[in-house]
């Protein structure tokens, strides 16, 4: 026999097993992809589209579900890719990291399974037309932040999910038109107060740890008992973090926002107030307690809060007749219950806490979405409008029948099972006897009053009211189903939840409490102990409330039971805020320079005169000046500087200020050059010509003479100008040219050319050491330039005034010269300014310059213009700018292929050494020529200030502005003669029709304004 010939090679059939790693990246990244594609599904599927979403969520249960075993054994999964390196002492820097450990893994699944029944209902419950796209792509992006914040393992990246909640709320509220306007801004007013006040907590948590890594800021021992522990920086940081959870969970005194974002529609109620925004801030306060739940302020603060907030809520909620505001006030209450539980901080209380998060997450996802399918069938949610409708919708009756049995903690649901944990939890709170029996007596008014809103919710929907309900019919399978699971569930999970969860519950104990807890026995009966007295005593209160429900109603109706409610609060302390606000515009409220001007500029005075009277400075020696940095050409420049600021002084228009101030920046640029450095000297010079020529398009609308001062206002101007003169002096002579190169400029200069392979050191530092102060400057000068098209497109069009400079008597005096030079100017400096761009790298140069260069074409262009017409078209400075900004971002991203955001990439092309960061340069370039292009159109362009408008367009503007002066219109030499300097001509050969005719001296100049023009006109000129 004959050796069988041995397989052959199979490459193709391996399979690569996913690292757990990957594994946890792809739960984001599905999200993340499903959002990427909601817009198509709408288009295709319209309100349908939440089912292939659904199926995304549904992808990344299994991967989590994957990972749960490794997970729940104490082996949790990281995930880490470096944002941005060496960014602290130490070399720590800021990562983009995951990690899932059991407490991250209860309350992802909690998000993308309720997450997935919500859309689900959703399908039936949106209308078939209209609203669907911003809907999907909006719960989608609050599902990706909250996996986000959930599975963030670094601080920055804890806070921007954070913060994303909190816009993704804001949104979906506000998108339900006038009656979420309030309530949104009050949700983003109170939930960024959270945001700042948890900003303030990671902070100080950074700087004492010395890393933004959570698990290590959360571990380490400065928040300790023993060595190295600092107990006034804990209790700070514990009450901080509290805070900023409060918002989010909308405990005392933030708590009114909630309600009032009823507003939103059903399936965005239950899932922000039941798995999303509410849940965020208990995670937080769940996963902090790592490091404060033995800080004593942080129970109390947590257990008191928590425990007013349950009782005062379920008061609230008896009263309120609107369903959806009933369990609103119901999920304030139980939340309040969580966060007293939390701040007990014992292993069983952190898993009780989990328990009724987990049960709350059931029911009340279960009573909203019910109710709105109540509101749906019969076209209201006022429990006054309702009649008996157990008849005539069973199916959801029966389910919102359980899921309010399991808010009542009636047994045997899953929420009579966590609320006796609570219980149980409470007796072992970190008080003294007395105080637990205050908490356990205060738990049980609040179990008393969670029964009787339970009830009503009940009764008032489905038993009692007026109103005839015959013509009703029972809710489509389609949306009641999916919104009965949720609660339904309570009823046989309680039975088996010690199975399921016991170990995995004891996981999470053991994550956020330390040691090795295993004594969670879940289960129905525990026999008589006090959680059950209270229970039992709970129980026939309540049913004894519910036979007086028709008195009790009576006597709570629109009955004050505080001297004023949360929004009122809230809603005095933004007039108050308002009031302070317009206090202070109102001391800015003047044209004058020096009102803006004078206040920063004698601060600067005071400081100055403040350090020299301080103790220690009188008698300093300073060093002696570092040798050969002066020179005898310093004296051009400062020639040049001293008469240029005389000669504004002695200006007595704005034109020659304008000017003359050129003048001075020229002999400052002159100054930088000498000291070499050409880079900053050729930017110093750009930014001189374009600046004089914008103050020119903005002075052009102005007087052309300095209004006169009084002797006073000019001894004030000219004390406050020498002392800020002699404090720069004095700051200058001290600090400047008196030690050697910093540490800092050395290293720059001696390894940047080496890192880089690139000389010139000012550019690398710009566009790859520090490239991410400068995408913050081009964002800035991004949303500057739309707040001035936004400024200036909102002002009223005025006539023209006399004091103004005139136009030119024909377009062709302006404009002729100036087209001629264009015509071969423009490739010129366009071709410059990109090889300006290409070398900057080894020669002065660079994205700035070479966009100023570009710059300058523009401005030549829109000189030589015989009219006032816009640039370019309208929207292309936009495209400019955010082209330029996104290019920069994106070529940021492509950094993390060496190891952090916008890290430089290097490589050879043709024997030509690139880069990435050129790219980024190409971003600056864009930004730059978007800014000036911007503002050309808007203050050169028809649309500028002072554009004409027809006397019935300009009448109703000028009407409401109380003291403003119109001036009738002026015949054609009164025009001239108020526009003209004295000893010129007045109207000399000029026809009177050439101040009203389109394409005349009324629209003659780039400089001047066409006043007599219609809009029409003004475009055929």
């Amino acid at each position: 026999m004959r050796e069988a010939p041995a397989p052959p090679d199979r490459p193709f059939t391996c399979r690569r097993k996913a690292t757990p790693a990957v594994t946890l990246l792809s739960v984001p990244a599905l999200v993340a992809v499903a959002l990427a594609l909601t817009p198509l599904f709408v288009k295709v599927l319209g309100r349908h589209a939440g089912w292939p979403i659904v199926a995304f969520f549904v992808a990344a249960i299994v991967q989590l579900a994957r990972l749960s075993g490794g997970v729940l054994d104490g082996d949790a999964v990281t995930w880490r890719a470096m944002w941005a390196g060496a960014l602290l002492p130490g070399g720590h820097g800021v990562e983009f990291a995951l990690r899932l450990d059991p407490l991250s893994l209860v309350f992802a699944l909690l998000a993308l399974v309720i997450g997935s029944a919500v859309f689900i209902y959703s399908t039936a419950y949106l209308p078939p037309k209209g609203g669907t796209m911003s809907f999907y792509v909006l719960m989608t992006a609050f599902m990706l932040a909250v996996l986000l914040l959930v599975l963030a393992d670094d601080v920055v990246l804890l806070f921007i999910g954070w913060e994303l909640v909190s816009i993704a709320s804001f949104l979906l509220i506000a998108r339900s038109g006038s009656s979420g306007e309030a309530g949104s801004v009050r949700t983003l007013l109170l939930t960024f107060t959270g945001g700042l006040l948890l900003l303030a907590a990671l902070g100080v948590a950074v700087w004492a740890t010395g890393t933004t890594n959570l698990t290590e800021v959360l571990a380490h021992p400065v928040w300790g008992t023993g060595a190295g522990a600092n107990a006034g920086l804990t209790t700070t940081v514990a009450v901080l973090v509290a805070l900023g959870a409060f918002t989010k969970a909308a405990q005392l005194p933030f708590q009114s926002w909630l309600p009032e974002a009823m507003a939103a529609a059903t399936p965005v109620s239950a899932f922000l107030h039941a798995a999303a925004v509410v849940k965020a801030g208990i995670y937080l306060l769940i996963r902090f307690a790592t490091a404060f739940a033995h800080v004593q302020a942080w129970q109390i603060l947590l257990i008191v809060v928590g425990m007013a907030t349950a009782v005062s809520a379920a008061v609230f909620a008896i009263q309120q007749t609107d369903l959806k505001r009933l369990v609103a006030y119901s999920t304030v209450s139980q939340l309040g219950w969580i966060v007293a539980t939390i701040g007990v901080g014992t292993h069983f209380a952190i898993v009780a806490a989990v328990v009724h998060t987990l049960a709350h997450a059931l029911f009340k996802s279960s009573l909203f979405m019910l109710a709105g399918t109540v509101d749906h069938q019969t076209g209201t949610r006022d429990i006054r409008r309702l009649g008996p409708l157990w008849r005539r919708m069973p199916w959801t009756f029966g389910s919102m029948a359980i899921g309010a049995a399991s808010m009542a903690a009636v047994p045997p649901t899953l929420g009579f099972l966590s609320k006796e944990g609570m219980l149980e939890a409470f007796t072992d709170a970190p008080l003294a006897d007395a105080g637990v029996v205050v908490l356990l007596i205060a738990a049980a008014i609040g179990a008393i009053a969670t029964f009787t809103y339970s009830a009503r919710l009940i009764f008032g929907a489905f038993v009692d009211g007026p109103r005839d309900m015959s013509e009703v019919r029972e809710a489509p399978v389609a949306l009641w189903l999916p919104a009965a699971i949720p609660g339904v569930v309570s009823l046989p999970l309680a039975f088996f939840v010690g199975s399921l969860l016991d170990g995995p519950l004891d996981s999470v104990a053991r994550t956020v409490l330390g040691g090795d807890y295993a004594k969670t026995h879940l289960a129905l009966w525990h026999g008589v102990n006090v959680p059950l007295l209270i229970s039992v005593g709970v129980l026939v209160a309540g049913v004894l409330l519910v036979l007086v429900r028709g008195r009790m109603n009576e006597a709570l109706a629109d009955r004050k039971l505080f001297p004023f409610t949360g929004v009122q609060a809230l809603s005095f302390g933004t007039r108050a805020a308002g009031r302070v606000g317009r206090w202070l515009a109102a001391l800015g409220d003047s044209h004058a320079p020096t009102r803006h001007l004078l206040p920063m500029l004698s601060v600067i005075v005071v400081y100055a005169a403040a350090i020299l009277v301080a103790p220690g400075v009188g008698g300093m020696e300073l060093p002696d000046k570092v040798d050969g940095i002066d020179s005898w050409m310093d004296l051009i420049p400062l020639t040049i500087i001293v008469i240029g600021v005389v000669a504004t002084l002695q200006a007595r228009n704005r034109l020659q200020a304008a000017v003359l101030l050129g003048v001075t920046g020229t002999g400052v640029t002159l100054q930088v050059l000498l000291l070499g450095a050409p880079d900053v000297a050729m930017t110093q010079f750009l930014v001189e010509i374009l600046t004089v020529v914008l103050m020119m398009l903005v002075l052009r609308h102005q007087p052309r003479a300095f209004a006169g001062t009084g002797r006073g206002r000019r001894i004030v101007a000219a004390a406050v100008g020498v002392g800020v003169g002699l404090a720069t002096f004095g700051a200058v002579w001290t600090l400047t040219g008196r030690r050697d190169k910093p540490e800092l400029a050395q290293w720059y200069l001696e390894e940047g050319p080496k890192i880089t392979s690139e000389n010139n050191v000012v550019n690398t530092i710009l566009v790859e050491f520090r490239a991410f102060d400068t995408l913050g400057e081009l964002a800035v000068l991004g949303m500057a330039g739309i707040a001035m098209a936004a400024v200036v497109s909102s002002m009223p069009r005025w006539p023209h005034y006399p004091g103004r400079p005139g136009p030119l008597p024909q377009a062709g005096l302006n404009s002729l010269p100036m087209r001629k030079l264009v015509q071969w100017m423009t490739p010129l400096l366009f071709g410059l300014s990109l090889i300006v761009l290409y070398r900057g790298g080894n020669e002065p140069g660079g994205g700035f310059n070479a966009a100023l260069i570009g710059a300058s074409a523009l401005m030549l262009r829109y000189l030589a213009h015989p009219d006032d017409r816009p640039l370019m078209r309208r929207n292309l400075p936009y495209l400019f700018s955010g082209v330029g900004v996104i290019v920069a971002i994106g070529i940021g991203f492509v950094g993390y292929l060496e190891g952090s955001f916008l890290a430089p990439l290097y490589g050879t092309v043709a024997g030509q050494h690139l880069t990435t960061a050129l790219i980024f340069d190409v971003g600056v370039y864009l930004a730059v020529l978007g800014i000036v292009a911007t503002s050309l159109n808007h203050l050169g362009g028809p649309t500028r200030p002072g554009s004409p408008k027809s006397d019935d367009e300009l009448g109703p503007r000028v009407a409401h502005r109380t003291g403003v002066h119109v001036p009738p219109r002026q015949k054609p030499d009164q025009a001239m003669a108020a526009n003209s300097a004295p000893g010129d001509p007045v109207g000399e050969g000029v026809p009177e029709e050439l101040y009203d005719g389109p394409g005349t001296a009324a629209s003659a100049s780039s400089t001047g304004s066409a006043d007599n023009m219609t809009d029409d006109e003004e475009v055929r000129a």
